[in-house]
């Protein structure tokens, strides 16, 4: 009996090869993709407004329910939470609520009642934003800006806490 050689095509690749190296090199440029740390400032922004604005609901969620006052004070590139204590604003010393005090590099603008209200540090923080047991929140604008890359984001804020965030738009200097 004779062996009969089947002889095979030798004019391509398989799909199957070509399957694989594709997802070799998806695997490889996805990999790269998450380990490197774009520099995305539009993006830093928004995300740092969004937090702003669910801090703020959170506070005042707090506030309802523990039936307690808090503020907030903002200072050049930090904002902390305050406590009434039934004399006088102090910074609150609760866990959670000093996990929301955050630093930032942005520059702030409050606005509240169409006045501008000046933000600088001082040896005893006061109150800007009230959100207050009652449900009620100061009405405010808070104009975050970076200006290394000239893009600003607004918040806004109505008696009963509801927080509207407006951008990030560019801004001309």
């Amino acid at each position: 009996m004779k062996k009969v050689k089947l002889l095979r095509s030798k004019r391509g690749f398989t799909l199957l090869e070509i399957l694989v190296v594709v997802s070799v090199i998806s695997i490889i440029a996805s990999t790269i993709l998450l380990n490197t740390n774009f520099h995305r400032p539009l993006s830093d922004l928004k995300i740092h407004a969004s937090n702003l604005g669910k801090t703020l609901q959170l506070l005042m969620q707090e506030a309802i329910l523990e039936d307690r006052n808090f503020a907030l004070s903002l200072e050049p590139e930090s904002y902390m939470v305050l406590e009434y204590d039934g004399q006088e604003w102090v910074p609150s010393m609760d866990k959670f609520l000093l996990s929301l005090q955050k630093q930032h590099k942005y520059s702030d603008e409050l606005i509240i009642d169409g006045d501008i209200i000046s933000i600088k540090k001082s040896e005893k923080p006061e109150p800007h934003i009230l959100i207050l047991s009652s449900g009620e929140m100061s009405v405010f604008e808070w104009i975050i800006e970076d200006r290394e890359n000239t893009l600003r984001v607004k918040l806004n804020s109505t008696m009963l806490g509801n927080i509207t965030i407006e951008g990030p738009v560019e801004t001309f200097l």
